[in-house]
């Protein structure tokens, strides 16, 4: 016992305590060591860490504008846009002319081969002018020296030939068909030729196609060779390809 009166508590009382105090404090230790202190971590791997849902936004928005830039697949092919008018299927002047100055007028290689093939056209109608012009002098000539054959003859007193003469207007006419004749095969000819090439460089009227002409037919009215069907008949046709030699012409013209 103490001296102020006051009963010691025995040793019995104090482990209770003690133990009480045991029992309430120990559940919480492991609680404690179950979270760890947090470790510093390097300036970087922060920044990285921060950055990558940024960076997986972005590539996801990139995805995006990628496949907005594309646009909705078209399946018309790209080498037949659909605007674009085939030159075989024009029968108009005014489309005819369009398509010429899209296509033709752009391009100097196929301008320059215009140029050099028309130069031969001309070159070759010249020949044949100035030849049938030559035949006619020579034919003139004959007729002329048969004359003045027959004149010396009779007057030596010769015998004048009574078989048929190949001078008479006659034979001279069908020599001068028979040039012409072979003027037109020429002719012809060379406009194959050219027509294979300019449908060859896209001009209109040129190889048109086949179902879009009709044969030639009179005309009761004047009026334009193309009709309600949407066909040209040949004679329109042969005119537009007239009218399309002579555009070419003075396009080409140095």
């Amino acid at each position: 016992m103490s001296s102020n009166g006051q009963q010691t508590p025995d040793l019995a009382s104090i482990l209770k305590t003690l133990a009480d105090l045991n029992s309430q404090t120990q559940p919480q230790q492991p609680q404690q060591q179950s979270q760890p202190q947090p470790q510093p971590q390097p300036q970087s791997a922060a920044k990285s860490q921060v950055q990558q849902p940024s960076n997986a936004y972005q590539q996801a928005w990139q995805q995006q504008l990628d496949i907005a830039s594309q646009g909705p697949k078209s399946s018309t092919p790209v080498n037949a846009p659909p605007n674009i008018i085939e030159p075989a299927s024009i029968i108009e002047w005014s489309a005819g002319l369009r398509c010429v100055m899209k296509t033709v007028a752009k391009h100097d290689h196929i301008i320059n081969e215009i140029r050099r093939m028309m130069k031969v056209q001309h070159e070759h109608e010249e020949q044949w002018f100035n030849g049938r012009k030559a035949l006619i002098e020579k034919q003139k000539g004959r007729e002329e020296g048969q004359k003045k054959l027959e004149e010396v003859l009779k007057a030596v007193g010769g015998a004048i030939s009574t078989a048929p003469s190949n001078n008479t207007p006659e034979e001279l006419a069908k020599e001068l068909q028979t040039f012409d004749m072979k003027v037109h095969r020429a002719q012809m000819q060379m406009v194959r030729e050219m027509s294979t090439r300019l449908r060859g460089f896209g001009v209109p009227f040129f190889g048109t196609k086949g179902d879009l002409v009709k044969p030639a037919r009179k005309e009761v009215e004047s009026g334009p060779g193309k009709d309600e069907t949407g066909m040209i008949d040949e004679a329109e046709l042969v005119k537009l390809q007239r009218k399309m030699l002579a555009f070419l012409e003075d396009l080409c013209s140095e």
